[in-house]
Parts: C-alpha cells; sequence; structure tokens
C-alpha cells in the first residue's frame, strides 16, 4: 500500500479545525496528521481527505452531502466511523464547524483506549 503525502491544503484545513477545538492536538497518524482530544481521534487527513469522527445518525447525514465519503485508508476497507468532507463543506467555517462539533460530541462518548488496545 502506497501512503499519499500529506497535502498543504488539507493539512491547513486540518489545523484550522483542530485550533477551533480548545484543548485539541495534531498528532502524526497514517503517515499524514489527525486531531485529537483528551486522546481520542475526532478528525485527520490523509493525502488530500479531510475527515471527521461520527456517530451513526451524523455519518448517515453527512453521507448524503454532494462529494462527501466513508473514508479509506485502503481501497476496500473502510474506517467505518469517520466522512471525509467534501471540499465545499472545507471553504465553509460554518459548515466545516458545524460537522467538527459533532466529531467533537461523539468522541466524547467514545471509551478511551486501554495501553495495548488496537
Amino acid at each position: 500500500m502506497q501512503i499519499p503525502k500529506p497535502d498543504p491544503k488539507a493539512k491547513k484545513a486540518l489545523e484550522a479545525i483542530v485550533a477551533s477545538v480548545p484543548g485539541a492536538v495534531v498528532k502524526p497518524m497514517f503517515g499524514n496528521f489527525s486531531g485529537f482530544k483528551d486522546g481520542t481521534m475526532f478528525a485527520g487527513m490523509f493525502g488530500k481527505e479531510v475527515f471527521v469522527r461520527l456517530s451513526e445518525d451524523d455519518r448517515a447525514a453527512a453521507l448524503e452531502v454532494p462529494g462527501a465519503k466513508v473514508f479509506e485508508v485502503m481501497k476496500g476497507r473502510p474506517m467505518k466511523e469517520y466522512v471525509c468532507l467534501p471540499p465545499a463543506v472545507l471553504a465553509d467555517k460554518k459548515k466545516t464547524g458545524a460537522w467538527v462539533a459533532k466529531s467533537i460530541a461523539y468522541a466524547r462518548t467514545v471509551p478511551p483506549k486501554k495501553r495495548g488496545d488496537k
């Protein structure tokens, strides 16, 4: 599998997302970068894609947005909780902020991983 290099535009979008969440940090992941709040990943980037972690209901709503899709690190291997936001959403701070708020709300419900969990 070839890991795409981080796209500067996507990285800038992710950094803006993370900066909008008090206490959130950017960490390397998948050869790219992800946003974490209290140790839980809530957003990330992979190549040119920027994704958020959403509840089942919010994922269904997000996937109705034209251009949105389930995030896949490898083709045919979806990460079911994550949805890639289309460029039209990322270009609109209000729309992006709404999805990030939903992502943070969902991330707060995810039990913290214990050391050694995969």
